[in-house]
């Protein structure tokens, strides 16, 4: 069978070893360095994609992409609404009333944002403004539709049930700071806090930073308890790009009266945003000098064989063989050692990338800890999302680095003089 001489060589140096341990020990290391370089990288890219993919999906699809607001509330909001839904970019639209308070119960405490809404949930554009783990909770409570018990509902979100050590069915006060005037005096003002009892009627957990602090109760409750009424607060719209929120925006204001102003996702949110783009890549950037530095061992390695079998070398160029045969030997045994490395680094990182939720949750029932919260983190679980664009850009480069780390050994190899070697054997 033809085998071509080079490559046959170049084979039999990679499969065979050395007799050297040290030669061998650092031909491992190589080995090794390119395989967890390359899963690592694997594994930290699918990770950084999980969080892009759960930060546009679950985090800015549970929050409005644009709010406006006009001061002293929204009179005309079906008039507006059917305004609204006539723009290109816009999906759904909700009115909205909000209000910060503290959150009581037991002795317990808990600063929450009190989000009013209306309509049922079948609605499609109230539903479309309400994340799935939501749903199931609201319909069964009903605090959504106009169930003639106006104020005695609310909705808490997960984080803020466990602070204050609720469930379903109990009592919780609520206090709304408000600006008064004095009865007496100058007609100073002062805040005077409104307070107002309210039964739990569910827990909803969407693992987000929303299960810490939002609590959700009927559009006319939170409305009065915001002094306007019974108007709605403002208008939640929900955009078919998000990235042209800001556009959208001022947009609807050049369309819209006088007194209305707006904010959108990137106000609140946008840091967030740029700075889990900025990590992505970063840490990519950092994993891919890992495996540049796992590339480079290889030159050291080489270097090692070519020391190791400069006798070899020498007796082989006496049999007739080219310096661009030596070369091609040396080329070969340094593909070799990528290509395993490669298939051994892909192999464990894609293992590792589909697995990793499954696995942090593991460990953390194993140690009894949670390594991520939403009271620090935008979600409480790491999500992993494998884009096998990813894996094949990994593997051409480090197959490019490592053919480029190997020219310099095959190179000097070539120049080895068989005389000056075999004049001392």
């Amino acid at each position: 069978m033809f085998r071509p001489f080079a490559c046959y060589v170049g084979v039999r140096n990679f499969t065979s070893g050395s007799g050297n341990r040290l030669v061998s020990f650092i031909s491992l290391l190589a080995i090794l360095g390119l395989v967890l370089g390359q899963a690592l990288l694997i594994l930290v890219m699918s990770i950084m994609n999980g969080f892009d993919y759960e930060m546009e999906s679950r985090i800015l699809g549970a929050v409005p992409h644009i709010r406006l607001f006009k001061d002293g509330g929204i009179e005309n909001f079906p008039e507006l609404k059917s305004n609204l839904v006539t723009e290109p970019n816009i999906q759904a639209v909700m009115p909205f009333a909000q209000v910060d308070g503290m959150l009581t119960s037991r002795g317990k405490a808990r600063p929450v944002e009190v989000l009013g809404i209306e309509g049922k949930l079948s609605n499609d554009f109230v539903g479309q403004f309400v994340p799935p783990e939501m749903r199931s909770v609201l319909n069964d409570a009903g605090v959504g539709a106009d169930t003639g018990e106006t104020g005695k509902k609310l909705i808490l979100g997960h984080g803020v049930a466990e602070k204050l050590s609720v469930d379903t069915g109990d009592r919780v006060t609520l206090l709304v700071p408000q600006v008064a005037f004095q009865t007496s005096g100058l007609g100073q003002r002062q805040l005077a806090p409104k307070v107002a009892s309210f039964t739990v009627a569910g827990v909803f957990s969407t693992h987000t930073t929303l299960d810490q602090r939002l609590v959700l109760t009927q559009l006319n409750t939170a409305s009065e308890l915001a002094g306007l009424k019974s108007y709605p607060q403002g208008i939640q719209i929900k955009l078919n790009d998000i990235y042209q929120a800001r556009e959208t925006g001022f947009d609807l204001l050049r369309t819209l009266p006088s007194g209305y102003r707006f904010s959108d996702w990137i106000q609140t949110h946008g840091n967030l945003y740029q700075a889990i783009k900025m990590s992505r890549n970063m840490v990519s950037l950092l994993v891919f000098l890992i495996i540049a530095i796992a590339v480079f061992n290889v030159v050291s390695m080489l270097m090692m064989a070519v020391i190791d079998k400069r006798s070899a070398i020498s007796i082989l160029k006496t049999l007739g063989a080219t310096n661009g045969d030596v070369v091609s030997i040396f080329l070969t045994q340094g593909f070799l050692i990528g290509v395993v490395g490669s298939i051994l680094g892909v192999g464990i990182g894609v293992t590792c990338a589909l697995n990793a939720s499954e696995i942090v949750m593991g460990l953390e029932a194993l140690l009894g800890f949670n390594f991520l919260s939403s009271e620090v983190y935008p979600i409480d679980y790491l999500p992993s999302v494998l884009v096998w664009r990813d894996v094949l850009m990994v593997v051409v480069v480090a197959l490019i680095l490592n053919f480029t780390a190997t020219l310099y050994p095959a190179i000097r190899a070539a120049k080895t003089r068989p005389a000056e070697v075999l004049r001392y054997e």
